[in-house]
């Protein structure tokens, strides 16, 4: 493991368990096992490195959930696993530790690149597996895009269902409901 990969694994568990605010790279440093100076050689900052940590997380988070979805058939099937897996992670991570709502803030730049990178894994599944939700509209006559306007409505509706949940099993029967609904609207078998 490099050092920078180091710092971010530490930084990961710092910013999991205290949030952003409350993390210094001082913290950051010592659960990394190096001086402030030489997590300065890494990183310019704690906003770099909170970057960083979230781009770990998504990328791994990808990795495993194309790695299963590949196994799977089926749009309904897929779907739910990704949904499941990516909004459960969260949900979950912040019922055991409050303070890691921040690692899901859309005021940052690389956590809104994370909502995009999902949503864009979504509207590839849909595209893929359902071809009939491309659809003309028929007011304009033009082609309307719709794996990418459903993707973002499941994205963001899984965020909203993130804030009235009241537990992790909730959540996911939550997401169910939505994946299902979702296959059912373009005429997809449940």
């Amino acid at each position: 493991m490099t050092k920078e990969q180091l710092a971010v694994a530490a930084a990961t568990e710092v910013f999991s368990r205290y949030g952003y605010a409350r993390t210094t790279m001082g913290d950051i440093a010592s659960a990394a096992g190096m001086s402030r100076p030489a997590l300065y050689l890494l990183f310019s900052d704690k906003d770099a490195v909170f970057a960083a940590v979230i781009r770990a997380m998504d990328e791994q988070k990808h990795r495993e959930i194309q790695a299963a979805i590949a196994r799977l058939d089926g749009l309904h099937a897929k779907l739910l696993h990704a949904c499941k897996s990516w909004g459960s992670h969260g949900f979950d991570l912040v019922e055991a530790h409050p303070d890691s709502a921040d690692l899901f803030d859309l005021r940052f730049p690389a956590v809104r690149q994370v909502y995009a990178n999902f949503q864009s894994l979504v509207a590839d599944l849909i595209r893929d597996q359902a071809p009939s939700a491309r659809r003309t509209d028929e007011r304009t006559n033009q082609r309307a895009d719709q794996p990418d306007v459903l993707a973002r409505c499941l994205v963001f509706g899984m965020r909203g269902l993130r804030e009235t949940a009241r537990s992790g099993k909730e959540m996911r029967q939550l997401i169910a409901v939505q994946v299902a609904m979702l296959v059912r609207s373009i005429g997809g078998k449940v």
